[in-house]
């Protein structure tokens, strides 16, 4: 089966737009107007089975960003973003042997700080053909990348990955942490129909230790990694023209995930969010009037021409000592721009630095919708 680069475009955008219509008395429904299951508040989840593929759910992905240091001092990002998608509700297609209901689509990013280097490359596959997740068990691949859980008492993974002849990478990951689910009622709200929601599942701070192949060098590396786990079938509103997504990890021990939804207009949608994580593994959430985020700083592509704010600084209330403070983001490379037509985006490792510029943490922050329209965002 070969593929258009329009198809791509708009296979990776359902993933965060499908929408269906809104239920008139306001409850969530059971299912979309395409027959595809929606996350139900106060749906028990159960692992490690629920760690595997949800078929019956339109859109799934299972997303690793990392940072990396071999002895040498020598400093590096990653990101593997597994994403699945159904193409029709109700299980397998006709032709089961050639997997006609399920497509797998998965970035591979790899910057390397000390050479300013960039590298990405995407897949696209069909289930049955280069590519499965098994229901019962975090186990995905797509060609010869491979995302499987080892031990389901520790939560242990193993992350193989490349990006074409240039590079390879072997990481073993420990959740640090427990794993985390968000929403109040289990369910990540994302706009304002009912069925906006997902399953939102977080490995906040994985130990990470492995090796890195470039060229003919081999490197052994350790650093920290985050996974998020989300289910959905309808998941944001179709106004949105993009968002701002970061996942911060603090070098005392706390994390935040924020994200800014974009309205038509530019304005945060209210449905945005900032939650901290405490060292113990505990959430705090901050609604979208509780954080501010300056996106004064930008950076043009001279590839696209698309300008990104892509050095933000991120200003809310400390839950451990009511204190306000900022987080500035200083992006190890500027371009980190992963140039796909008609899916263009930014997605990048950085330092974190405090008010004094002292830096405090590291992050990975994901920027959508600034390079144009997005085939399939509306």
């Amino acid at each position: 089966m070969k593929y258009s680069l329009q198809s791509i475009a708009g296979f990776l955008l359902a993933f965060c737009l499908c929408s269906g219509p809104m239920a008139a008395n306001g409850e969530v429904p059971l299912l979309t107007e395409d027959g595809f299951l929606v996350p139900q508040p106060g749906t028990t989840l159960t692992f490690p089975q629920d760690h595997g593929n949800h078929p019956d759910y339109k859109i799934e992905w299972w997303y690793l960003t990392g940072h990396l240091e071999a002895t040498s001092g020598r400093r590096f990002g990653y990101q593997a973003t597994f994403f699945r998608s159904a193409l029709k509700s109700g299980g397998d297609g006709d032709d089961r042997g050639f997997g006609t209901s399920q497509l797998y689509l998965t970035h591979m990013v790899f910057t390397d700080e000390s050479d300013e280097n960039f590298y990405f490359e995407q897949r696209l596959s069909r289930d049955g053909w280069d590519a499965y997740s098994r229901q019962d068990w975090m186990d995905v691949r797509n060609g010869p990348w491979h995302l499987k859980m080892m031990d389901a008492r520790t939560g242990k993974m193993k992350l193989q990955a490349s990006v074409k002849s240039d590079l390879q990478w072997e990481l073993e990951l420990l959740p640090q942490k427990p794993l985390l689910r968000f929403g109040a009622d289990g369910t990540s709200r994302k706009g304002p129909a009912p069925e906006a929601r997902s399953f939102y599942l977080t490995f906040s701070r994985l130990e990470t230790r492995g090796t890195v192949q470039i060229g003919d060098e081999e490197l052994a590396v350790n650093g920290s990694s985050w996974m998020d786990h989300e289910i959905a079938s309808s998941q944001l509103d179709p106004d949105y023209v993009g968002w701002d997504w970061i996942a911060i990890q603090l070098n005392d021990g706390w994390e935040i995930k924020a994200y800014l939804l974009r309205e038509s207009d530019g304005s945060p949608s209210p449905f945005s969010a900032l939650y901290w994580i405490d060292p113990e593994g505990q959430t705090h959430y901050r609604g979208e009037a509780e954080f501010s985020w300056d996106k004064s700083l930008t950076w043009r592509s001279p590839d696209t021409g698309a300008v990104y704010p892509n050095a933000p600084v991120i200003e809310t209330t400390h839950p451990g000592s009511g204190r306000r403070v900022a987080f500035s983001f200083q992006p190890i490379l500027d371009n980190q721009e992963l140039n796909f037509p008609g899916a263009t985006y930014w997605e990048g490792a950085g330092r974190v630095l405090d008010e004094s510029g002292k830096e405090v943490g590291s992050a990975y922050l994901e920027l959508v919708g600034y390079a144009g329209p997005i085939a399939g965002l509306r």
